[in-house]
């Protein structure tokens, strides 16, 4: 399965939705960008600490009552392994996340552009692919690993960062 996006004159598959755009002109603002945010994705810097605690983040927004604060506490426990993505109508940025969600030291820069991110493992186990299946790694070899239980916004980083500035 080819989730690429790498080719320029097809069209999105993906819309990305009015609240990862509002939202992602707000984590650039915080980020001091001066340009048009288009979507914005929180991953953490390993499988690992993905997998313990991206599944657990997921996991306790359904408990009732105190999920939310749970979910808080995770992150304020493991917000050092969070990264945050910025596309924008002429680049992707990686951000080191502080707590809620306050960009910290900038990690890469990329100019947006077929072929700069790709989505997804080469694994060939089924498993492998399924818990990589949120993974997106740049041209430059830096992966980030979002959640595979809510992965839309990894999709629209693929999806908008492959595609030419101005697209």
């Amino acid at each position: 399965m080819d989730t690429a996006y790498e080719t320029a004159g097809q069209p999105r598959r993906f819309e990305v939705t009015g609240y990862n755009q509002r939202m992602a002109n707000r984590v650039a603002r915080r980020a001091h960008l001066d340009e048009h945010a288009v979507c914005v994705a929180f991953t953490f810097n390993n499988l690992l600490t993905m997998l313990i605690f991206g599944v657990i983040e997921d996991v306790v927004k359904f408990i009732p009552t105190i999920g939310q604060l749970l979910e808080l506490g995770i992150s304020l426990v493991s917000f050092y392994f969070h990264r945050i993505i910025i596309v924008t109508n002429g680049r992707i940025y990686v951000y080191r996340d502080w707590p809620f969600h306050i960009p910290g030291k900038r990690l890469a820069e990329y100019d947006r552009g077929p072929g700069v991110v790709r989505m997804g493992s080469d694994r060939q186990h089924w498993l492998s692919r399924i818990i990589r299946r949120g993974q997106l790694t740049f041209n430059d070899g830096k992966i980030v690993y979002h959640s595979p239980i809510w992965i839309r916004r990894a999709q629209y980083v693929a999806q908008e960062g492959n595609l030419p500035v101005g697209a």
